[in-house]
């Protein structure tokens, strides 16, 4: 189980929550936090996407470009979530998905 984002969780708290070690995933939500782009991490979280699952996003669909992953996010791209979740060792609970109920 993940662990939960809380309203009185600093920004710090919530990259390394999000980032579940992983430090590509560290570097990615710290370049989107430079652009001032907290709810994208908020939007990360409702698709169920952390640790690994960001960097697969941001490196193997978006090809390193940041801005392109920011509108993946934006846009919530089937795509990316499917290079996610076809990229291997994903617990079935922690599927990447579109929204909430998908």
């Amino acid at each position: 189980m993940r662990e939960e984002i809380k309203l009185e969780d600093s920004v710090m708290d919530v990259v390394i929550k999000m980032s579940e070690g992983n430090p590509g995933a560290v570097t990615v939500l710290s370049q989107m936090l430079k652009g001032d782009d907290l709810l994208l991490l908020l939007h990360l979280d409702d698709m169920n996407i952390r640790g690994s699952q960001i960097w697969v996003g941001y490196k193997d669909h978006c090809h390193q470009d940041i801005e392109l992953f920011k509108a993946c996010i934006k846009s919530r791209d089937v795509e990316m979530v499917n290079t996610i979740n076809n990229s291997g060792g994903v617990s079935p609970e922690n599927r990447a998905r579109r929204d909430r109920f998908s």
